[in-house]
């Protein structure tokens, strides 16, 4: 209906020319707007006051727009209850009409009339002030809202690539599609000059939208050429929530074109999901359920980056390039802290603003997944971004990799400790994919480079130490739990844990921390070591170290890996780590016996009255083959219980070649 403007003469003592924009509304809900005087009209492009009605929706309150309506209005009240009914100088944007962007200053008081009760009479006075941060002359503003269905159907706007490269690999895994505005007329369009306003007036869906169809005609060309493709990730705004249902736009357009879901990722910025809007969670998770990965954009530029962890799953948290921008000590601790954080709750990592070297080496080492930056390239059209990674000899990462990479990114930790990473193929070649600074420096401690362990393990004739390392490799996948064994280098002992991460692709992902235990205050001292080990190791196929106190065993030297205490002791009673060793390796006549002579109750006090210091036992046990060898174990106290952990004990296990008959038992 035809909404007509009150007589000018129900509100006394208002001068119909004044020069200046001004409205009159009610002072109290639904704060109706009643009358506009013709400048008020032709700031906001209304032919009459029935226009600008419907405009405003009937509440004078929204002659401000949506990003700053809130707070002036919290504004204007406070200083009307606080001023005696006056308030000056609320500062806020409008959106006239025709989608215009202005600026401006409102001041009022409430007079009483006799037609209308309470009213506020509004002067409004348009200044030049720019959004917050954002410097966009006016009429470029005018131009791109007036012609962004123009410049979009003749493809004014471009979409730019940047590269997203894998920390581990230095390949492309990823690109991001940014928009870019080259307009024939005015030249080229910075995004700043026209993403924010079209957040402004409601029409970012409309460029995000096309920068989808896009990408997503893109890779469908590529696919049609069977040209290798790699993950896009495009940009939503906040906004899009409110103008179109966001999962029915990708789901379509994807669908459209045939593209794989996880050829798409949709990046969101923190700002978009602190809103707490009900349709933002609906769509997020939708998208996920249905295969998309949904990355955070700009995390720790605001200040709700950790309630949106704690209420949104997202599959990559992408850290602002701020972090970067001030390279000091203290921020290289927050990203560490950031990254550790995220492996911990299971986000991927990408950090943005990589610009030199530094940056990428000190990423590289605290195990980021993804980088990307002026480093790697700047947003270009797709063809020469393609050439400038061609040229820096980086290969594109094919799509079944990601998950292997990622896995392996994610288990690298900020630690003291040594930590490396191997690769294996099934072919037998085995190389590093990340190594530590504590892993390499026990390396070259030992005489060696990294490359020179790579190259033992390659060789064609493997040494014994490749031979053993390769054995536990199989043992650990077959166990499916960590293996350790013990070698003697250059006269030092060195232990290696090793762990299967991953296996996908005929590859192995393998963990490994290396230890010279030999050089370690937590094991034995090296005095200790020298007057018994080297004799030891000479005579027997397994040595571990026994603490009765804390019932750990751990394996000093394996020959043969037939089987392990030392993980099976990570946990439990050693009284059931022995039952268990004995129902599954020794023989069922001898059984009870080796239960006897293990008894960890009573063993070191039994060395102690023993006249040569030690326990023997033969018993047999199975092999590999699973026939049954004799065996002779020999224990030996170490430290008598004189020592704060009390009391250690040595235990060696050696084969026995020539027949041996226990009293009262038969032989196997």
């Amino acid at each position: 209906m035809k909404q007509e403007m009150k007589d000018l003469g129900d509100f006394p003592g208002v001068v119909e020319n004044l020069s200046c924009c001004f409205y009159i509304t009610q002072a109290e809900e639904p704060y109706e707007l009643l009358y506009a005087n013709e400048e008020m009209l032709r700031l906001f492009d209304c032919r009459d006051f029935d226009e600008l009605y419907r405009h405003v929706e009937g509440n004078a309150f929204h002659v401000i727009a949506m990003d700053d309506r809130a707070r002036v209005k919290q504004e204007v009240l406070h200083e009307l209850a606080e001023r005696n009914d006056r308030f000056d100088h609320a500062r806020g944007h409008l959106f006239t009409r025709t989608s215009r962007i202005r600026y401006a200053d409102v001041s009022g008081h409430i007079v009483k009339t006799q037609a209308h009760g309470k009213v506020c009479y509004c002067t409004l006075q348009e200044i030049d002030i720019p959004l917050p941060g954002v410097t966009v002359d006016r009429d470029i503003r005018d131009y791109v809202i007036s012609h962004l269905d123009e410049a979009i159907e003749n493809h004014w706007i471009k979409v730019y690539y940047q590269p997203v490269i894998r920390t581990l690999t230095g390949e492309l895994c990823g690109m991001e599609a940014l928009a870019r505005w080259v307009d024939p007329q005015i030249g080229f369009l910075s995004p700043a000059s026209f993403i924010p306003v079209l957040e402004q007036v409601r029409l970012i869906h409309q460029l995000d939208a096309y920068v989808l169809e896009e990408v997503c005609h893109m890779l469908r060309q590529r696919l049609n050429h069977n040209l290798p493709i790699t993950p896009v990730s495009f940009n939503l705004s906040r906004y899009d929530f409110d103008m179109v249902d966001v999962f029915h736009l990708v789901e379509k357009t994807r669908a459209a074109y045939q593209i794989p879901r996880d050829a798409l990722h949709v990046e969101i910025t923190e700002s978009a999901l602190a809103v707490n809007d009900d349709a933002v969670y609906r769509a997020v998770d939708r998208l996920r359920d249905e295969g998309y990965e949904i990355w955070l954009d700009d995390f720790g530029s605001g200040y709700s980056s950790l309630n949106i962890l704690k209420d949104y799953t997202v599959d990559l948290i992408k850290l602002d390039m701020g972090f970067l921008r001030s390279f000091t000590e203290k921020s290289r601790n927050i990203i560490c802290s950031v990254i550790d954080m995220a492996k911990e709750l299971g986000p991927k990592t990408l950090v943005e603003g990589v610009e030199t070297q530094e940056h990428a080496e000190f990423l590289a080492s605290i195990g980021c997944g993804r980088q990307q930056g002026y480093l790697y390239g700047k947003p270009q059209p797709l063809v020469g971004m393609l050439v400038h990674i061609e040229a820096d000899a980086r290969r594109i990462e094919p799509r079944k990799w990601c998950h292997y990479y990622d896995t392996a990114s994610i288990t690298i930790r900020q630690t003291n400790r040594t930590s490396a990473l191997f690769d294996l193929h099934e072919d037998g070649y085995l190389h590093f994919l990340y190594v530590n600074k504590p892993y390499r420096k026990q390396i070259h401690a030992l005489g060696y480079s990294c490359q020179d362990v790579e190259d033992m393990f390659n060789h064609p004739k493997q040494s014994d130490l490749a031979h053993t390392f390769r054995e536990f490799i199989d043992q650990a996948r077959q166990s499916g739990k960590a293996e350790s064994f013990c070698y003697v280098e250059n006269g030092d002992y060195v232990n290696i844990h090793l762990r299967i991460v991953c296996e996908m692709n005929q590859h192995l992902l393998i963990h490994s921390e290396l230890e010279n235990t030999s050089k370690s205050a937590a094991n034995l001292q090296r005095s200790k070591l020298d007057d018994n080990l080297r004799y030891l190791y000479t005579m027997f196929e397994y040595i571990s170290l026994v603490d009765l106190e804390h019932h750990k065993v751990e394996s000093l030297y394996v020959h043969d890996p037939l089987f392990q205490l030392e993980q099976a002791a990570q946990t439990g009673d050693l009284h059931d780590i022995l039952l268990s060793v004995s129902r599954t390796y020794i023989y069922e006549e001898d059984q009870e016996g080796y239960m006897a002579f293990c008894n960890p109750d009573t063993i070191a006090e039994r060395i102690r009255k023993s006249p040569y210091g030690r326990l023997e036992h033969c018993f047999r046990m199975r092999d590999k083959q699973g026939k049954y060898v004799w065996q002779e174990c020999i224990v030996i106290l170490l430290n008598n219980g004189r020592e704060k952990h009390t009391p250690l004990l040595l235990t060696a296990t050696k084969s026995i070649h020539a027949p041996f008959v226990l009293p009262g038992s038969q032989e196997a």
